[in-house]
């Protein structure tokens, strides 16, 4: 008889914490201190006055030099924390940034390897959606094992979006996202 294992169809994607997501996924690990990937930083001077860090699936944001760290989705306020290629600023999402609208986005396949000990577990990461709605730099924050994140990576690198809007025109903007297997 052949074992079916899965991955969830529905792929929870939270932009700066508002997620949108037809059941609820169990809690992450505690205060995942990452940062914005290297590839979209500025090689000159700093290029924000904030500091971003993820937290429960969710960006965390403060302004240098002080220590009160806010969740991004309740700002008012356009933050740009890089630029991607040189030139292109990445937003985080705040209530002025309308977020992206998946457009394609096929699950991972269950690793192969894993099917043996059926390992029920979820992938976290945080990737850039360009102003053409292309993912970039995905980069994982929790996975229970290398051949879980090397097929979520693969799997979203395949992934397309509407892409998110700033004024009416489209921009880059950093997202969570988090897979689930089962």
């Amino acid at each position: 008889m052949l074992n079916k294992f899965k991955v969830r169809p529905v792929i929870t994607v939270c932009l700066a914490g508002l997620c949108a997501a037809a059941s609820a996924l169990p809690p992450q690990e505690p205060d995942t201190a990452s940062t914005v990937p290297p590839q979209i930083q500025s090689t000159s001077a700093p290029f924000s006055d904030f500091e971003v860090r993820i937290s429960g699936g969710e960006f965390l944001v403060r302004q240098k030099g002080t220590s009160e760290w806010k969740r991004s989705s309740t700002l008012n306020e356009t933050i740009a924390v890089g630029l991607l290629d040189g030139t292109q600023k990445v937003y985080l999402g705040t209530k002025t940034i309308k977020p992206p609208k998946p457009r394609r986005m096929e699950p991972p396949e269950y690793p192969d390897s894993e099917r043996r000990s059926h390992i029920g577990s979820h992938v976290s990461l945080h990737l850039v959606v360009d102003d053409r709605g292309a993912v970039r730099f995905p980069t994982v924050d929790v996975s229970p094992g290398p051949e879980f994140t090397n097929a979520v990576i693969e799997a979203v690198r395949k992934w397309s979006f509407e892409p998110a809007k700033l004024n009416g025109q489209s921009v880059a903007v950093l997202i969570n996202v988090t897979t689930e297997f089962y």
